[in-house]
C-alpha cells in the first residue's frame, strides 16, 4: 500500500492526503452528530411517551375506580332479597322491587359509568339483574364457573349480549353479602371500547394487556417493525399498559434531514475537492516547470533557467538554487576548460623544452665512451650527469617520480653547473629519510636551483643553497633556499606568475618558475603550490607543498579521469 502509495506523482499524493484529512474528521463528526440527534429524539420521546402512559395510566385507573365506587354503592342496596324471593312468583312486589333496583343502578351507571356499563346480579346459575334485557342476555359458562376471588377485575371476554357476541368487555365482578343460600355477584362489564378512548390521545401506539397477556384494546405493532417499548403496570387491575413507537415514524425527521444534509455535503464537498485540486497545481506548477529544467539540464542544455519571483516561499527558493547552481556549473565547466587548455600549453611547453632527444643523447654518449677511452675522468662524469638528466626531461610517460630519484636530477644538474662554476657555490642536503618513497612531480626542483644560481652566482663570492625536506601533517614540505641578494615583494608576486616558455635564462629545461607554480597546482589543487620569503637583501626560501597521499597510481588515474571528464563537458 505505502509503495503503491510512494508511487504516485506529489500531486496526487497531496490531493489524497487531504481527501483523507477532510473526509475522515467530517464523516467522524458526521456519524456521530446523526447518532447524537438519534439519542435525544430518542430520550425526548421516551420522556413523552412515559408521561403520556401516567396521564394513560390515571385515566385508566380514575374509570376502574368509579367500577369500584358503583359497586360499593350498589352492594349497599337491600331490595336483591326481596328479588331473589320473589323471583320465583313474578308478582307484582317482586316488579316494584325490580323497578326499584333498575333506577338506582341507572342512576348509578349514569352518574359514575356514563351509561356504557352492563351491570348484572347473578349467581352461578340464576340471573337475578340485569341492565339488558333477558331476551338478549347470553347466559354463557363464564356465568356458571365458581368465582373464587371475591373482588377482580376479569381478563378481557367477549360479550354476553346476544347478537353482539364479537364485542370484547372488561367485568368488575364483586360478590355480594349472603341473603341467600346462593352465593350472588355484582358484575359491572364495560366495552373494551371505553378504555380505547382513553389511549386515541397518545403519540405512539398504546396498548392495554390484562394479566393473560390478552391485549384489551389498543393498536397492535407488528412483529417485523422496528420499535422501542415503554410499560407501565396498573395496580388497581393487575393489567399492564404498553406504548410502542416505531423508530421508522421517530426518526423520519431526522432520516430526511440526514439524506439532505449528505447530498447538500456531497455537493460542497466536491466543490472544495476541485478547488483544493486546483489550488495544489496552481502551487506545484514551478515545481512541475523545475523538474522539466532539470531534465533539460541532465540531456546537456545548461542554458536552462527558470524565471522567478520575489516570493519567499519554498519553491521560489529552490527555484533560486536552480538558477545559480546551473550558472555555477557553467563557471565550473568553463574553468575546467581553460584549465585542462592551459595543461595542454604547458604539456606543448615542457615538449618545447626538451632537447632533440636521439641525436643529442647518441652524440653525448658518443663523447662519454670517447673521454673513457681518453683518461678524462671529470669530463665522463659531467656527460654522465648530462645524460641523467637529458634521459629524465625526455621521458614523457611519467610526470611523477620518488623524491629521491628527483634528487638525483637535482644533483646531477649540480654536477654540470659546478664544472661552469667551479669553487662558486655549493649545495646542502637535509632530507628526512621518511620522505624519500614519496611521489612527487618530476623538474620541480630543478628549476628553482636553477633561478639561485643565475641570480646569484655574480653576486656572491660564495653561493650556499640549502635543499631541506620533511613531512609535517601529511603535508610533504620541500625547501631551496640560498643567501643570495634576496628579493623584493614585487619580484616576489610576479615570479608566480604565468609566463610564455623560452624566457632568457633557463639553458637547461626551458621551464621557468611559474610552470613549476601551475604543473603543481593543476596536479594537486589550489591550496598547495610555491611560497617566496626573502629579506630582499641576504637571503631567499622557496618552499613547496603537496600532499603526502599522492601516489604516482593514484595521480595518474585521477589526471586521466580529469582529462575524460574535460572531454565529456562541452
Amino acid at each position: 500500500m505505502k509503495h503503491t502509495f510512494m508511487k504516485l506523482n506529489l500531486s496526487c499524493r497531496l490531493f489524497l492526503i487531504i481527501i483523507v484529512l477532510f473526509l475522515v474528521p467530517y464523516l467522524t463528526l458526521f456519524s456521530w452528530a446523526y447518532k447524537k440527534a438519534e439519542t435525544i429524539i430518542r430520550d425526548k420521546a421516551q420522556s413523552l411517551e412515559r408521561e403520556n402512559l401516567n396521564q394513560t395510566k390515571n385515566d385508566i385507573e380514575s374509570l376502574c375506580l368509579n367500577m369500584i365506587q358503583a359497586s360499593d354503592y350498589l352492594i349497599s342496596l337491600n331490595n336483591y332479597g326481596v328479588l331473589y324471593r320473589e323471583s320465583a312468583t313474578k308478582g307484582y312486589s317482586y316488579l316494584k322491587c325490580w323497578q326499584d333496583a333498575n333506577e338506582q343502578i341507572q342512576n348509578v351507571n349514569n352518574s359514575l359509568l356514563n351509561s356504557n356499563a352492563d351491570i348484572s346480579v347473578l349467581s352461578n346459575d340464576q340471573l337475578l339483574y340485569s341492565t339488558l334485557p333477558q331476551q338478549k342476555f347470553r347466559f354463557e359458562d363464564f356465568f356458571a364457573e365458581q368465582v373464587v376471588p371475591s373482588v377482580y377485575f376479569t381478563n378481557a371476554h367477549q360479550s354476553y349480549r346476544r347478537f353482539e357476541s364479537n364485542q370484547t368487555f372488561v367485568s368488575y365482578i364483586r360478590k355480594l353479602p349472603p341473603f341467600s343460600p346462593k352465593s350472588f355477584y355484582l358484575v359491572i362489564s364495560l366495552p373494551a371500547s371505553s378504555f380505547s378512548r382513553l389511549l386515541g390521545a397518545a403519540a405512539g401506539n398504546m396498548e392495554l394487556w390484562d394479566t393473560s397477556g390478552y391485549s384489551i384494546c389498543g393498536i397492535h405493532t407488528p412483529k417485523d417493525v422496528k420499535y422501542f417499548q415503554e410499560e407501565i403496570s396498573i395496580p388497581l387491575s393487575g393489567w399492564r399498559l404498553t406504548d410502542t413507537i416505531s423508530t421508522e415514524f421517530l426518526y423520519q425527521d431526522i432520516y430526511e434531514l440526514r439524506t439532505f444534509t449528505f447530498v447538500v455535503s456531497l455537493g460542497l464537498l466536491m466543490i472544495c475537492l476541485l478547488a483544493t485540486f486546483f489550488a495544489i497545481y496552481s502551487q506545484l506548477r514551478p515545481l512541475f516547470k523545475l523538474k522539466e529544467q532539470m531534465q533539460q539540464v541532465m540531456a546537456g542544455n545548461l542554458n536552462a533557467e527558470i524565471a522567478t519571483t520575489d516570493s519567499k516561499d519554498e519553491i521560489s527558493s529552490l527555484s533560486r538554487t536552480f538558477n545559480n547552481m546551473v550558472t555555477e556549473i557553467g563557471h565550473l565547466i568553463e574553468e575546467i576548460q581553460v584549465t585542462q587548455k592551459r595543461e595542454s600549453e604547458l604539456r606543448f611547453e615542457m615538449l618545447l623544452a626538451q632537447i632533440n632527444p636521439h641525436f643529442l643523447f647518441n652524440t653525448l654518449n658518443s663523447i662519454k665512451w670517447m673521454s673513457v677511452m681518453s683518461g678524462t675522468e671529470h669530463i665522463t662524469n659531467t656527460i654522465t650527469a648530462l645524460g641523467r638528466l637529458l634521459e629524465i626531461s625526455m621521458n614523457k610517460v611519467n610526470d611523477v617520480l620518488p623524491i629521491e630519484e628527483e634528487l638525483e636530477n637535482i644533483k646531477s644538474y649540480i654536477k654540470i653547473q659546478q664544472v661552469r662554476y667551479p669553487g662558486r657555490f655549493d649545495v646542502a642536503y637535509h632530507i628526512e629519510e621518511g620522505i624519500l618513497k614519496e611521489h612527487t612531480l618530476k623538474l620541480i626542483l630543478q628549476p628553482l636551483v636553477e633561478n639561485s644560481i643565475l641570480h646569484n652566482i655574480e653576486a656572491r663570492d660564495f653561493l650556499m643553497i640549502d635543499i631541506s625536506g620533511r613531512c609535517e601533517n601529511g603535508i610533504i614540505i620541500l625547501q631551496v633556499q640560498d643567501n643570495g641578494t634576496g628579493m623584493d615583494a614585487d619580484t616576489m608576486k610576479e615570479i608566480l606568475k604565468p609566463k610564455k616558455q623560452g624566457k632568457k635564462g633557463y639553458v637547461f629545461s626551458g621551464l621557468g618558475v611559474s610552470n613549476v607554480q601551475e604543473r603543481i597546482q593543476l596536479a594537486y589543487g589550489p591550496d598547495y603550490g610555491l611560497q617566496y620569503d626573502s629579506d630582499g637583501n641576504s637571503f631567499t626560501t622557496v618552499t613547496i607543498r603537496f600532499p603526502q597521499h599522492k601516489q604516482i597510481d593514484s595521480l595518474l588515474s585521477e589526471r586521466r579521469e580529469n582529462n575524460d571528464k574535460g572531454t565529456d563537458c562541452r
